[in-house]
């Protein structure tokens, strides 16, 4: 998926997962629901509650994950590493 916007709202529904195979370094932020993100290559389960955030390393894949629904992810350009 390319998104190439300044701000992108994503809407999961619990359970559905979405799937960005090459984010580059973009930030992910609950606005609402648990969202579980994980990164290719890393050992680490992310787990955001809202109004929590996340900033990707660039050229990774992230899979994303609705814990509790309806989760609303924002995703904007990193303005740092995570």
């Amino acid at each position: 998926m390319l998104i190439d916007v300044a701000h992108t709202r994503l809407l999961l529904q619990r359970g559905q997962t979405s799937r960005l195979p090459q984010a580059g370094a973009i930030q992910l932020c609950s606005a609402a629901g648990t969202v579980w993100i994980t990164l290719d290559h890393d050992l680490r389960d992310i787990v955001l509650e809202p109004g929590q955030c996340f900033a990707t390393p660039g050229d990774r894949g992230v899979t994303i994950s609705a814990l509790s629904g309806p989760a609303v992810l924002d995703l904007r350009p990193s303005r740092g590493r995570a």
